[in-house]
């Protein structure tokens, strides 16, 4: 029986040469799927497998080409520039397709690529910046001047937004900031005292009893907040903007405004404010603080603009009102609700000329020693009808 043996060509049999040619004639066909690997140059890859796979489906233009999916050369359908005709850029897509911008250049760009831009372009998130609101209670936001008032404030911080959040690999929402990590407060116009370590997204604080003063009354909330995630586009390699640092944030003003009030009333008898301007009362006739502390109305409001009595409702008695002095309020005309041609100036036939008295509040709130606004008296003007008269209507009074 004859013998015939057939060398195995393998690493051990045989050896190439570094440089030499290896001709192949005839027909090679690679058996099996694992037959034929080329190698990547990635020691984890283990190569790249040449297959047959497709071979049994072949049509004109099938290629020769690499499959990313499935890690092997194949054969795949070609396009008419060469190409396999199968996208394999990014996905999926992240906007209604609408076509690239005008004006963009795509010369030379491969397919894929032009494809990508128009599919799958690179998104920005959307972006909010952190805020904060801060309330009173109660949230009254005017007061007579000396008033005593105890009042508590809250805070909300929203820490803003990251939406989506693409280097997650999702559609997750985060926060700009990470979160509060304490509270304090200003407190009428003097810096923080009181500071609250707190990472949660509101605080509330009792303020000390405040008497309040003329003019701005002023309250808001300091917020501590951590830094927050970078933002990405959506390929989540670039990086979009910077991420926030900590940092603090003020909120909005609450201004509680301290004023004196105006005052209005009725008298039977003339009164004659007599004396000097600085005295709180004349020597003679009736006394400035005596209408003041029997007056009919306080009004706690501003009086540089016009002012409206709702209703003296008197009969034949005089008739007068008491405003802050001060330049930008002075009263030269009056409208009687009643009638359009009941209108007149002051001084004028209803109204004798302003006069200037200084006093103090009919509550102790200001003006006087006890009170806790004790560095005045408040010089007021007074203004006196001439004579008794009857109303029973609104009476407006303007500065001109």
């Amino acid at each position: 029986m004859a013998f015939f043996a057939r060398p195995n060509l393998d690493d051990t049999q045989f050896k190439q040469l570094e440089g030499s040619l290896l001709s192949l004639s005839g027909q090679t066909q690679i058996a099996t799927p694992t037959g034929l690997t080329l190698a990547t140059g990635t020691t984890n890859s283990g190569g790249v497998i040449i297959t047959a796979s497709g071979a049994s489906s072949a049509t004109n233009n099938h290629v020769l080409t690499y499959d990313s999916t499935d890690n092997v050369i194949k054969l795949k359908v070609s396009s008419v520039s060469g190409g396999t005709g199968v996208y394999d850029g990014a996905s999926p897509t992240t906007c209604t397709v609408g076509g690239l911008c005008a004006g963009t250049n795509i010369f030379n760009t491969g397919f894929t690529e032009i494809l990508q831009r128009i599919l799958v372009p690179n998104i920005a998130p959307l972006t909010a910046n952190t805020s904060v609101s801060f309330a009173i209670t109660p949230s009254t936001l005017l007061y007579e001047v000396g008033t005593v008032i105890d009042v508590t404030g809250s805070t909300s911080f929203n820490a803003g937004c990251i939406n989506p959040l693409y280097s997650s690999g999702g559609s997750v929402c985060v926060g700009r900031s990470c979160g509060a990590s304490g509270y304090s407060y200003n407190i009428y116009g003097n810096p923080a005292t009181i500071f609250t370590l707190s990472s949660f997204p509101s605080n509330s604080c009792v303020f000390p009893s405040h008497s309040v003063t003329a003019g701005n009354n002023t309250l808001s909330a300091v917020v501590c907040y951590s830094g927050g995630t970078q933002p990405y586009y959506s390929d989540c390699c670039t990086t979009y903007g910077s991420a926030l640092p900590a940092g603090t944030q003020t909120s909005s003003p609450k201004t509680i405004c301290g004023t004196f009030p105006w005052f209005y009333g009725s008298t039977s008898s003339a009164p004659i404010l007599t004396g000097g301007t600085s005295e709180y009362s004349g020597t003679t006739g009736t006394c400035a603080q005596c209408l003041i502390t029997g007056a009919t109305g306080t009004c706690v409001g501003t009086s540089t603009g016009s002012i409206v009595v709702d209703n003296y409702s008197v009969i034949g008695k005089y008739i007068w009102f008491a405003i802050p002095s001060g330049a930008t309020n002075t009263k030269t005309v009056w409208d009687g609700g009643n009638s359009l041609s009941n209108c007149g100036t002051i001084p004028g036939d209803l109204f004798q000329a302003e006069c200037v008295k200084y006093i103090y509040s009919p509550n102790d709130l200001w003006g006087t020693p006890t009170s806790p606004n004790c560095n005045i008296p408040i010089p007021y003007k007074f203004y006196v009808s001439n004579y008794p008269t009857s109303i029973d209507y609104t009476m407006t009074y303007k500065n001109s």
